[in-house]
């Protein structure tokens, strides 16, 4: 039997692809009635799902504005000064994990019974979902998105993309301004060289050292030290409503640990 997380741990792994979304549910209901929960969430029940998130703490799941695959990295515990500095938006509540068993997905519609743990899929290519062992428990749950490749929007606010509407307390500015005005004399990395450097045989440099990194682009935390949250907003198609910010200095990406 795998080992569960422990206080301090981080397992990292990544999706090839997704369908535009992100979940995160207890094992025993979603495999209990897979259909069900795959109709839940398809036919946007709302009192169903708010019965589901908010009563049963049963899953959460976010929209992306892509089905571009991502990597995601599970902390149990306290983030590290990176992780909390960097986030572009997140999502926060519980989850009743008391079967001890959480998946993470992207999909809807795949067979459910030969589900990996994430130990054996963390450098498998082909991987769409998983589960992970954790200590049965109530958590507080949440889940953090980064760039380079944020797919919740909150990235294209922050450089003043007109892709997506501008969310409240946002301020947008070039990634060249915001970079040179919040990290003065700090190198530049790979991905932000790619998008600023005007020389074209420097931007090539960059682009082949950034396409050799693997970043982070989720950070879903764990803690069974329950806050006195409020409940997330729903979306109208029954999805959380992801919470938007810049932050104060300009990210410079979480690559993934090896």
């Amino acid at each position: 039997m795998t080992e569960p997380m422990a206080l301090g741990d981080r397992i990292e792994f990544g999706f090839w692809e997704a369908g535009c979304m992100i979940w995160v549910g207890a094992k025993d209901f979603v495999s209990r009635d897979y259909d069900g929960f795959c109709n839940l969430i398809w036919n946007n029940d709302q009192p169903e799902l708010r019965k589901a998130i908010f009563e049963q703490k049963a899953f959460l799941a976010m929209n992306l504005y892509q089905d571009d695959g991502y990597n995601v990295r599970v902390v149990m515990g306290d983030l590290n000064e990176q992780e909390q500095e960097e986030w572009v938006a997140r999502v926060r509540w519980r989850l009743d994990l008391s079967c001890g068993e959480m998946i993470v997905s992207g999909v809807l519609g795949d067979d459910l019974d030969d589900i990996p743990n994430v130990k054996e899929v963390s450098n498998d290519s082909d991987c769409l979902q998983c589960y992970i062992t954790v200590p049965p428990n109530e958590y507080q749950v949440e889940i953090y998105s980064y760039p380079p490749s944020d797919i919740t929007t909150a990235w294209d606010q922050i450089i003043g993309s007109d892709l997506f509407p501008i969310s409240e307390g946002i301020e947008p500015e070039s990634l060249k301004a915001y970079f040179e005005r919040t990290r003065p004399h700090t190198p530049v990395p790979a991905w932000i060289g790619c998008e600023i450097e005007e020389d074209p045989e420097r931007r090539k440099k960059y682009y082949e050292e950034a396409y050799s990194l693997d970043y982070s682009d989720f950070v879903i935390r764990l803690t069974p030290v329950i806050e006195d949250l409020s409940p997330p907003e729903l979306e109208e198609d029954g999805s959380i409503k992801w919470e938007f910010r810049k932050p104060d200095r300009c990210p410079l990406g979480l690559t993934r640990q090896r």
